[in-house]
């Protein structure tokens, strides 16, 4: 063993499934708790936009549309990253992880470049479309600000993913709330300067993390082993090792982030209150999908922890508890959002309003299926993270694009448009296209982690 990892504690096979299951959990909760926050600055962006006019923030909407499906992308392909240094740490070769880390901000700056040309095109693209031209002036002032934003955001992704490595995310979750107050401040300064100020107040609050993080690193004395601000940490082929596992889910995430965007578009041809109960189902969900989303982060640098190791008994152990663990929370949201609808939805609309009954009655039923959805989202997450930790992306990539696609969107379209049940239909194709592939994916996992392979050790 080269060095000891940061991160210490027992030896994974000395870990039954419960004890597997909570120390997923205790390395879940603050990366659930930064994914939040970091939704945190959508939400400040968009009241700062509120702040201004009704016209900015629809230019607020349609510019983190793109920032935040470029961000989607780049977040797949940087998942690599936390892969790959999970498993140097499992093999105690510190050096290595460092090096994975290094080549992760590398990639991060290199991904940066065509994200940000999309988000200076995206206005002349908004014309092509038909948009008014007042508005498309209006998104590209936005846009072209809060282009600033994306290489810090996507080199914060990157940490973010080497401190979930090496079992220490916490620092990741309080630089991001740290962030979106920066964001928030910088926000009511620049607020003469409209929309433009607002994309320079969420730039701001990307790099105040960026440094947050950055000076941690650098002051930490248990992370001193790895050197990250050393020359010669990274080795021949890291990059490769992270484009090659990464891109099939820079494309999966992509394809995923799409499916959803273009549910929302369908539901735009139905009434306005079946698209203000879409929009509450659609935020309900989105903030509840955090709980997947970081036990998913927490299984997969855990599995890859695991695999680098070579234990197989901890690689199926953990998964499992992640996967398990997915079921009662996003089961427990389920059932909330369930039980709960009308209250949820008054939570978004004021009863008073004169067609808010009207929106309660379509958000209802929504809901309900949203609990199916939870469950279904929530093991298709997990499940494809503990593929990742085994370096197996390209299978989940194209699970993921036939179940959304070929039968979540088409049945969805079917039933929503041919059988007339309106956004029913669209949210059970949803649902029906996610449930695949929570099916398919969990059965992956179970048949691929049987025998580890040798790709899935280094």
């Amino acid at each position: 063993m080269i060095g000891a990892p940061a991160s210490g504690g027992l030896p994974h096979a000395s870990l039954s499934l419960v004890a597997q299951a909570l120390a997923s959990l205790k390395l879940a909760v603050p990366i659930i708790i930064g994914q939040l926050a970091l939704i945190g600055l959508n939400v400040v962006a968009t009241l700062l936009m509120g702040r201004i006019g009704t016209e900015a923030m629809a230019a607020g909407v349609l510019g983190n549309a793109f920032f935040f499906s470029m961000a989607v992308i780049a977040n797949g392909i940087l998942s690599s990253t936390g892969v790959m240094v999970a498993q140097a740490e499992g093999r105690g070769d510190p050096q290595r992880a460092a090096g994975y880390a290094q080549r992760g901000l590398l990639l991060a700056l290199l991904l940066s470049v065509p994200a940000c040309a999309v988000l200076i095109g995206a206005p002349y693209f908004l014309a092509a479309i038909g948009q008014a031209p007042a508005q498309v002036a209006l998104t590209g002032r936005y846009l072209g600000t809060l282009a600033f934003a994306m290489v810090p955001y996507a080199m914060v992704l990157a940490l973010r993913y080497f401190l979930a490595a090496v079992e220490r995310p916490m620092m990741g979750t309080v630089t991001a709330i740290f962030g979106v107050g920066v964001e928030f401040i910088v926000g009511q300064m620049l607020l003469p300067m409209g929309v433009a100020g607002v994309g320079l107040a969420v730039a701001a609050g990307c790099l105040a993390m960026l440094l947050g993080m950055l000076i941690y690193l650098r002051l930490s004395v248990p992370l001193q082993v790895y050197g990250l601000f050393q020359r010669g940490r990274a080795q021949a082929g890291q990059m490769g090792d992270l484009w090659r596992i990464g891109w099939p889910m820079g494309v999966a995430f992509g394809a995923e982030t799409l499916f959803f965007m273009l549910t929302t578009t369908l539901a735009g041809y139905f009434t306005l209150p079946e698209i203000a109960a879409h929009s509450i189902g659609y935020q309900s969900i989105t903030t509840a999908f955090m709980i997947a989303v970081g036990l998913s982060h927490a299984t997969m640098v855990r599995v890859a922890r695991a695999a680098g190791e070579g234990d197989i008994v901890a690689v199926r152990r953990i998964g499992w508890a992640g996967i398990m663990l997915g079921w009662l929370g996003m089961g427990g949201t389920g059932l909330v959002l369930a039980l709960g609808g009308r209250w949820i939805a008054a939570r978004f609309l004021d009863p008073a309003v004169g067609d808010a009954a009207t929106v309660f009655d379509f958000a209802a039923p929504l809901l309900v299926i949203a609990a199916l959805f939870q469950l279904f989202d929530g093991t298709q997450a997990i499940a494809a993270g503990a593929l990742r930790g085994l370096k197996d992306t390209r299978g989940p990539m194209v699970i993921g694009l036939i179940a959304y696609w070929p039968v979540g969107m088409a049945s969805g379209a079917l039933l929503a448009f041919t059988f007339d049940l309106r956004l029913i239909g669209l949210w059970s194709g949803l649902a029906l296209g996610l449930a695949v592939a929570a099916v398919a994916l969990t059965v992956r996992f179970h048949v691929r982690s049987r025998h580890l392979p040798a790709s899935a050790k280094g």
